[in-house]
């Protein structure tokens, strides 16, 4: 009978992935109760590490899965080792480790799209900002080791990072050739040169796996000017583009020498969220689900009929065994699920530790024996021919009577048969238990899917429903900015030909002023001859047409003549804002056109910046005048939004 393997107290029911830093299995935790909890089991056990060397390392972080707590970061059971070889427990999670997902999608041509890619790093780097506000004695909590196999996209779309733990402690063994194959591009240049850790290592990794999301393929060696030329030419896997310019300054900025890098993952995620939010892309759970549910949808199937065969296995009572000590006997294993496609690359469908590791099997169970009524019926059989040698040979002449009179020796008891079904009709029955558990999972999965693409369906109307009504909305900007344009036009004209009337006026007004003083003077000089005055020269204007002003004596201040309604910001709708001042000081010319504007106050962010320029720079106004000439001058507006 097969037998699963227990590694302390902890039975392993399948293994789901091994790699350079070990094995890591779906395991029962076993208690005084039997199975009291299932975990993800991850051992270090690994060809490039040196156990003993690790625990070392790690022993004193043995509390950190009791303070450490946050959405993105698995829940911690403990860290412990067994005869040398560390390991850490945390609660199950169903889905892949992110190592998983870039080999599956690259091996099925379904690469990850933007919008998955950007969830997943923002979620990490969410991850290590709590860690990094987590104090674990006088330190706070570093990763050190940020690697795709420590990363779980669980099957609802949500990322869980691993390792705290154990991190610093792996990145004491990169220098170890195997080590730095398989995770070498993924650590910080001063991680691989043995620098102790820094929070801001980790900001390289992120930017190491942002690219490789993005694009479906590991990062290329640096060129002689770093990765700048790189990330330049780099394109997105599911789209063909090239990398938007916000996200192309992220990656510059993570990926250089530590002087010059994003200084931690905090302020990368703030930088990561803000582009996110005032981006295209619209990344949610339930896309990132859907998509997983896609990519490993038999995956995800045989592991439901795993665990519910699992849900069934016959345990017995068991204290756990003291770490490091040979548990007493082992767990008969459940019948396996009917055969399924090949797991992914990576994955080894086994519920047993690697040769050289601290596992044990017990002794399969004895079958009953049924030495013991054969015993008996032979002991029966030997009394009645003991007994009838007696009266042959102690009744002399009566030996035939007696024989004759002696009843018949009673038949020997038959062997009691089995009454209960035979193996092969248990057999038969588990198969059938197993097709029906199959047949009801499967309508499971097609009853969610339905809904899952019926959500997908009402969630790509409602995009072109938002498409269909941008579009309108955009044309009926460009047809109000162009009538707008019109009107501001028109009313240019008007105003420089009010301008040129309002010039003639005062040169004709002018002209006959001057006359009216010339006669008046050639009569004065007529009258008092040449010893009166000449007359005095008229006076320079003291303001000329266009002139900048402030405002102040002898100054009329523009009036508003039109206004375009600023456009309530769709960022504000999401955010639920629903009123906003914003103080804008404008520069009026001499033709009651605005020149310049800008913020006068405090930046209300949102998108009511943005509205409020706009539409400040498109007002028309008759202009200021300072002794009724027309000049220019700084005005200061306030622009109100309210959400109706």
């Amino acid at each position: 009978m097969n037998t699963r393997e227990q590694f302390g107290k902890y039975l392993l029911l399948k293994k789901l992935t091994e790699d350079p830093l070990g094995e890591t299995f779906r395991a029962g935790l076993l208690g005084s109760n039997g199975m009291e909890r299932v975990a993800l089991l991850r051992i270090f056990n690994g060809q490039g590490l040196d156990g003993q060397r690790l625990w070392q390392a790690v022993e004193g972080r043995t509390g950190i899965p009791e303070v450490l707590k946050s959405p993105n970061i698995g829940d911690g059971i403990e860290l412990g080792q067994i005869e040398g070889i560390p390991y850490v427990a945390y609660d199950y999670i169903s889905g892949k480790n992110m190592a998983n997902l870039l080999e599956q999608a690259a091996r099925k041509r379904n690469f990850i799209p933007a919008e998955h890619a950007l969830l997943i790093t923002e979620r990490i780097a969410l991850g290590l900002a709590s860690a990094a506000e987590t104090r674990f004695g006088d330190n706070r909590l570093l990763h050190g080791f940020l690697a795709p196999h420590l990363i779980i996209i669980s099957n609802e779309g949500e990322t869980k990072l691993l390792g705290f733990e154990v991190g610093p402690g792996l990145r004491s063994f990169a220098g170890n050739p195997v080590i730095r194959q398989h995770f070498g591009r993924y650590l910080a240049p001063e991680a691989l040169a043995g620098a102790a850790p820094d929070r801001i290592d980790d900001v390289y990794s992120l930017g190491v796996m942002l690219h490789e999301l993005l694009t479906g393929r590991p990062l290329p060696p640096p060129a002689a000017d770093g990765f700048g030329s790189v990330i330049d030419q780099a394109t997105i896997a599911t789209e063909g583009t090239p990398i938007a310019p916000e996200l192309k300054d992220l990656l510059k900025q993570s990926l250089v020498a530590r002087d010059h890098r994003i200084r931690d993952a905090a302020t990368w995620h703030k930088t990561l969220n803000k582009y996110m939010f005032e981006g295209q892309y619209n990344p949610t759970t339930f896309n990132l689900a859907f998509f997983m549910h896609n990519l490993f949808r038999q995956e995800i199937e045989r592991e439901s009929q795993e665990i519910e065969v699992e849900k069934t296995l016959p345990l017995p009572v068991v204290k756990p065994e003291p770490a490091g000590t040979v548990p007493v006997a082992a767990i008969p294993a459940a019948p396996s699920p009917p055969p399924q496609e090949a797991p992914a690359p990576g994955v080894q469908d086994s519920t047993g530790v690697r040769e050289g590791t601290a596992s044990y099997v017990g002794p399969p169970p004895e079958k009953k024996s049924k030495t013991g009524l054969i015993l008996g019926i032979a002991a029966l059989l030997l009394l009645v021919a003991l007994g009838g040698w007696f009266f042959t040979r102690g009744g002399g002449n009566d030996t035939e009577t007696v024989a004759a009179a002696a009843p018949p020796p009673p038949p020997p008891p038959a062997e009691p048969e089995y009454t209960g079904p035979s193996e092969e009709e248990l057999q038969a029955r588990i198969s059938e238990l197993i097709s029906q558990e199959s047949q009801l999972l499967e309508e499971q999965y097609q009853s969610q899917l339905t809904d899952l693409q019926n959500q997908l369906k009402d969630a790509e109307q409602d995009a072109e429903r938002r498409r269909k009504e941008a579009e309108e909305r955009a044309q009926a900007e460009a047809e109000q900015a162009r009538l707008e344009a019109e009107a501001a036009a028109a009313e240019e004209q008007r105003l420089a030909e009010e301008a040129a009337a309002a010039k003639k006026a005062e040169e004709e007004a002018a002209a006959a002023k001057k006359a009216e003083e010339e006669a008046a003077a050639a009569a004065e000089e007529a009258k008092l001859a040449a010893a009166a005055p000449p007359p005095a020269a008229p006076r320079a204007p003291q303001v000329r047409r266009g002139d900048l002003v402030e405002a102040g004596p002898g100054v009329k201040m523009p009036e508003l003549v039109r206004r375009p309604r600023p456009r309530y910001p769709e960022m504000a709708r999401r955010f639920n804002k629903k009123s906003a001042t914003v103080l804008v000081r404008v520069l009026i010319d001499e033709n009651g056109r605005v020149t310049r504007a800008e913020l006068a106050g405090k930046e209300q962010k949102f998108g009511f910046d943005t509205e409020a320029l706009r539409a400040a720079e498109k007002s028309v106004y008759k202009p200021a005048t300072k002794d009724g000439v027309p000049v220019k001058i700084w005005h200061t507006i306030a622009m109100e939004f309210r959400d109706r």
